[in-house]
Parts: C-alpha cells; sequence; structure tokens
C-alpha cells in the first residue's frame, strides 16, 4: 500500500511538473487532486483486499469441503466394515450350529448303522436260543413218547413245532421292522420341521437386523450431513462478518 502510494504521488507531481514547463503559473485545486488520488488508491486498494480474501475463502472453503469428504469416506468405510464383519458373524453362528448338528446326526446314524447289525445278531441269536432250548425238551419228551409207541403222531407234532416257530418268528419280525420304519420316519419328519423351521427363524432374524442396521445407517448420514451444511453455513457467516469488519476496520483507519 505504501509503496502504491508513493508511486502515485511521484506520479501527480511528475505531472504536475510536465504541464507547468513553459505555461503561465495556474493555481491547481489540491483538493480535486487529492481526490483524484484517493480515488485511484481506494480502488486499488479495494481490488487488492478483494483478490486476496477470495483467494484465502476459496482455500479454506475447499479445505473445508475436503475434510467433510474425507470424514463423510471414513464413516462409509467403517459402516461397511461393520456391516460385512456383522454379516460374517451370523453366518460363521449358522454354519457353525449347522455344521454341528450335522456332525451330530452323521455320528448318531454311523453309530446305529453299525451296532444294527449285532442288536439283531443278538436278538436271533436270544430267540434261537430260547426256541432250540425248548425245542430240544420238547424234542426228548416226543422222543420219549414216540419210542413208546406213538411214533404216528412224530409227523404231526414236528410240522406243528415248525409252524408255531415260524409264526412267532415272523409275526416278531414283522412288527419290530414296522417299529423300525415307523420310528425312523416319525424322526425324519420332525427332523424336516425343525430344520425348516430354524432356517426361517435365522434368516428372518438376519433380514431384520440387516433392515435395522440400513435405517440407523441412513438417519446417521442425513444426522451427519444437516450438522455439516449447518457448520458450513455458521462458517460462511463468521468469515463474510469478519471481512466487513476488516473492511470496516481499514475505512476507519484512513486519516
Amino acid at each position: 500500500m505504501k509503496a502504491l502510494k508513493s508511486k502515485l504521488a511521484i506520479g501527480v507531481i511528475a505531472t504536475g511538473l510536465v504541464a507547468g514547463m513553459g505555461t503561465a503559473f495556474a493555481a491547481t485545486d489540491a483538493g480535486a487532486q487529492l481526490q483524484g488520488w484517493y480515488n485511484s488508491a481506494t480502488t486499488a486498494a479495494k481490488l487488492a483486499i478483494a483478490g486476496d480474501f477470495g483467494s484465502y475463502y476459496a482455500t479454506k472453503a475447499k479445505a473445508l469441503d475436503d475434510n467433510v469428504d474425507s470424514g463423510l469416506n471414513k464413516a462409509r468405510e467403517n459402516i461397511a466394515t461393520t456391516g460385512r464383519a456383522e454379516l460374517a458373524g451370523v453366518n460363521n453362528a449358522i454354519n457353525t450350529q449347522n455344521a454341528t448338528y450335522l456332525n451330530q446326526i452323521t455320528t448318531k446314524g454311523a453309530s446305529i448303522t453299525g451296532s444294527i447289525g449285532a442288536e439283531y445278531d443278538a436278538l436271533v441269536n436270544t430267540t434261537n436260543a430260547v426256541t432250540n432250548g425248548s425245542l430240544a425238551a420238547i424234542g426228548i419228551a416226543d422222543s420219549i413218547e414216540i419210542t413208546n409207541g406213538v411214533k404216528n403222531h412224530e409227523g404231526v407234532y414236528t410240522n406243528r413245532l415248525n409252524d408255531g416257530a415260524k409264526t412267532t418268528s415272523d409275526a416278531a419280525v414283522a412288527a419290530l421292522t414296522g417299529k423300525i420304519v415307523e420310528t425312523k420316519a416319525a424322526l425324519e419328519a420332525l427332523l424336516a420341521t425343525e430344520k425348516a423351521t430354524a432356517t426361517a427363524e435365522v434368516k428372518a432374524n438376519l433380514d431384520t437386523k440387516i433392515s435395522a442396521l440400513q435405517t440407523k445407517l441412513a438417519e446417521l448420514t442425513t444426522q451427519l450431513q444437516t450438522a455439516a451444511q449447518g457448520r458450513i453455513a455458521d462458517r460462511a457467516d463468521v468469515l463474510e462478518a469478519k471481512a466487513l469488519s476488516d473492511l470496516e476496520s481499514i475505512v476507519k483507519s484512513i486519516n
């Protein structure tokens, strides 16, 4: 500013000297000269202030905008990270529990499969032992009776014995087989129901949690955006008031 005033003053003096050379002296209105000088000086000063302030404002506004964008992007990244982590946790819990159930079913099925042969072998052996013991006793009695003269009844009683044992054995096998089939069918139906129910429940829970999370995040984004806009507007008001005050101070400082 001082340099500008000096140059303007030199210019005025030089102009006056040149104009006065070779002519008769004429009184110049000093107030008009001062006014002209002042008009040029104040215009230049205002332009300089406007230019400096414009650059300063643009720099500060861009820095503020960059900071807001950076914060919002970080919030988005954090939200995405949390969402993925929560989804991974839910999926892991479901898969882990399901794997446990499948392992239990596989283990129990293998156990039943591995022991069922021995179970029925034991049943057959026990039944055969009882049957054989009974038949042996009957055979001894029949042999004595036949030996004593009832040989003609041997075929009849032998057939009755065989038929009776077969009927009893067939009935026992049928009843046992039917019970196994019935029990397995009931268990399979129960497993299907439980599987469908559990699947529906975990899916419903996942859908509910995701929906709630989406709503919450949308509300947070709106809230942060509104707050940021308010702060930007407040900052603009402060900058404007300060700039106007600075300009006013410059005007008042003129002596």
